[in-house]
């Protein structure tokens, strides 16, 4: 795939005096807009792309911590209940009390909602369908903080507080620990992934953002950015192709673009040559490729971004449920072979 040089171009743009203790942000590609949860003012507030920002839910019985949307629905970690907002309406939808003790990050693979315990050093498991919740890792060794799912290597990655920071790697299902790096950095809060899948992390010792390759075998790099102050729970736009920090230290939000990104799917060299149906469909495919053993694929957006991968096997459906409305492109590696489809 062909993408830009990687190269971080910073265009910061610093939002005053709008927010209480700025904690987490969450990007809402199609209200064309930012979430930011505040613990100061227990409330969410809303910032559309053109820089206003408005109350979205005020008056939470407790401090809004880690925000995570799903579907229409953005989940919000407050107090020790995961809630969930009607994004068209701010009306509350979902409630569900965790028992958590001090409930902090949250995540979602599309079907489940994850969310870190602070204090009691676990990841609880949320089904918002059924409206329960299991412990899915009953005791992390460290302080977890922020939280995020990787749809290419299919795991949960953790960040650490305290110093010399973990940043661990978790199995969805069994709860297993993939991973674990020592970093020299401490009290990391936030965790994100750009559009390559790199992990970008928010620490406050140093401030700063700092960039790793999944496999921990590069030296890690720091990205520029504007002067920070407790950077928190990060989230990427990738629309925009910027990493969201919010700033609980300054009360400020400032976004860092990043260059080295395609900016359609063109850009990456996407040619259909094999049909998938149905098409438009809503999560389970046939394709007509005749395999004859089990093949790697890939699959993107159309800015290029890789947003999940897997093996398809001889005669086998794909099952792209997980992913969120929109058009993608399948690539089997292994055969040079692509093809768009569109979920609806």
């Amino acid at each position: 795939m062909k993408f830009l040089s990687a190269v971080l171009l910073l265009f910061p743009f610093a939002l005053h005096a709008q927010y209480n203790g700025p904690e987490s942000v969450e990007h809402d590609e199609p209200g064309q807009r930012y979430f930011v949860g505040n613990t100061g003012s227990n409330s969410i507030v809303q910032r559309s792309y053109g820089g206003v920002v408005a109350p979205f839910v005020t008056g939470l019985p407790a401090a809004s911590y880690g925000i995570e949307l799903k579907g229409d629905t953005l989940f919000a970690c407050v107090g020790s209940f995961i809630r969930g907002y009607r994004t068209a309406d701010a009306v509350e939808v979902f409630a569900l009390d965790l028992g958590g003790s001090f409930l902090n990050g949250l995540a979602t693979d599309g079907i489940y909602l994850y969310a870190t315990d602070f204090a009691a050093r676990k990841i609880l498991k949320v089904d918002v369908d059924q409206q329960s919740f299991s412990t899915l890792v009953a005791s992390t060794g460290n302080t977890p903080n922020g939280i995020v799912w990787d749809p290419a290597l299919e795991r949960l990655w953790v960040a650490g507080w305290g110093s010399n920071a973990q940043i661990k790697s978790y199995d969805r299902g069994t709860g297993a620990e993939l991973s674990a790096y020592t970093t020299a950095l401490g009290n990391i809060d936030g965790i994100t992934l750009d559009c390559h899948g790199r992990i970008i992390v928010a620490s406050w010792n140093p401030a700063r953002l700092t960039r790793f390759e999944h496999s921990f075998t590069v030296a890690p790099f720091t990205v520029p950015s504007p002067v920070l102050n407790n950077p928190a729970d990060l989230d990427y736009d990738e629309v925009h192709d910027r990493i969201c920090v919010p700033n609980s230290g300054s009360n400020t939000v400032e976004f860092v673009d990043v260059s080295d990104c395609a900016t359609t799917v063109s850009q990456v060299h996407r040619n259909t040559d094999f049909t998938i149906w149905p098409n438009p469909g809503t999560g389970l495919m046939k394709t007509d490729l005749q395999l004859t053993e089990p093949s790697p694929f890939l699959v993107f957006n159309m800015r290029g971004t890789l947003v999940a991968s897997g093996t398809l096997r001889p005669n086998a459906l794909l099952d792209m449920s997980g992913l969120a409305r929109g058009a993608y492109v399948l690539e089997v590696t292994r055969l040079q072979r692509s093809a768009r489809f569109i979920l609806h």
